[in-house]
């Protein structure tokens, strides 16, 4: 069992084009909606979210130069050890397990494959999973861009699980559209994207499936095989797993002792999460979708199936 890590963080974001000339808390309630309007009323009085290190009003209008502050208190699972499938002199290879984000993002710091290997080492994932995949994740620590631009030449072999009968082969080229940065889809209206598709095996009214997506289109395998009928086995967004209500607030028992900014403190831990957040919530999940292989830099590299793929 993983011990829980706990500690005060402060997020930094510039502001956007789409939210210029418009009040911050019209663009908190609108982009964060994990949080309630209440929460953001009071959070911007207690100096707990500030725009340029300053106390501002909620109908503030926010411009291009302006940057929010955002501070929180954190509770994250431990990351356990992580299998490394091979060190080379510029990067490193490893088996991503699924429940864990490759890198700090906006719900996770700490807990992410990057942080646990590196610390606040300046690297780059050279290929990205979603949270709930497992398999090869490539990590590079030199030469960053240079590595980066390598991606765009690497073939990716992945395995997935879907019920039904799958067809033997499918070329499935079907354009996927994003809405306003949130929901992605399949539309005339979107990028050209290609995923080919071979039936390994089908028992027991499941079909084992290689994938392997010619472009490299935010989830374009979970899109495709949607797109199909055949949406990934435990898929809470683009199939027909159901995903649990977690509580989001909760009055942190986190002792508070400095005088020093003790009113935005108090704010912070009387809306902290705790343990009911996504990291906790999420971090035994997985959906049955596997990078397989990956070839990059000309040498394949290979992660070892996961227990889902017996189809005994």
């Amino acid at each position: 069992m993983s011990n829980t890590l706990e500690y005060f963080y402060t997020y930094k974001t510039n502001v956007k084009e789409r939210w210029k000339n418009k009040s911050i808390i019209e663009i908190l309630v609108y982009e964060f909606r994990t949080r309630s309007r209440e929460y953001f009323m009071e959070a911007i009085e207690c100096g707990v979210i500030t725009v340029n290190d300053k106390l501002i009003r909620p109908n503030y209008k926010l411009q291009l130069t302006d940057y929010i502050k955002h501070t929180v208190h954190m509770h994250e699972p431990e990351v356990e050890d992580i299998n490394i499938i091979k060190r080379e002199d510029e990067y490193l290879v490893v088996h991503k397990p699924a429940g864990i984000p490759c890198h700090p993002t906006g719900g996770y710091i700490e807990y992410s494959i990057t942080r646990k290997l590196f610390g606040d080492a300046r690297v780059a994932c050279v290929n990205r999973l979603d949270m709930p995949v497992s398999g090869v994740l490539i990590i590079t620590f030199k030469n960053l861009s240079t590595s980066m631009k390598k991606i765009s030449e690497t073939e990716k072999v992945y395995v997935a699980k879907v019920k039904g009968s799958f067809p033997d082969e499918v070329d499935c080229r079907n354009k996927i559209y994003c809405e306003e940065g949130r929901r992605r889809f399949v539309d005339e209206r979107g990028k050209e994207c290609q995923t080919l598709f071979r039936r390994l095996e089908y028992k027991n009214g499941y079909s084992l499936i290689e994938c392997r997506p010619i472009t490299g289109r935010t989830h374009q395998i979970r899109i495709h095989l949607q797109s199909l009928g055949f949406p990934i086995e435990n898929d809470v967004i683009y199939g027909d797993a159901k995903q649990s209500e977690p509580i989001f607030i909760k009055n942190c028992q986190y002792k508070w002792n400095e005088e020093t900014d003790k009113i935005k403190m108090e704010c912070v831990l009387k809306y902290c999460r705790g343990e009911n957040n996504r990291s906790f919530e999420l971090r035994n999940k997985y959906i049955c979708l596997h990078a397989w292989k990956y070839k990059f830099n000309d040498t394949w590299y290979e992660a070892k199936w996961p227990e889902w793929t017996n189809l005994f």
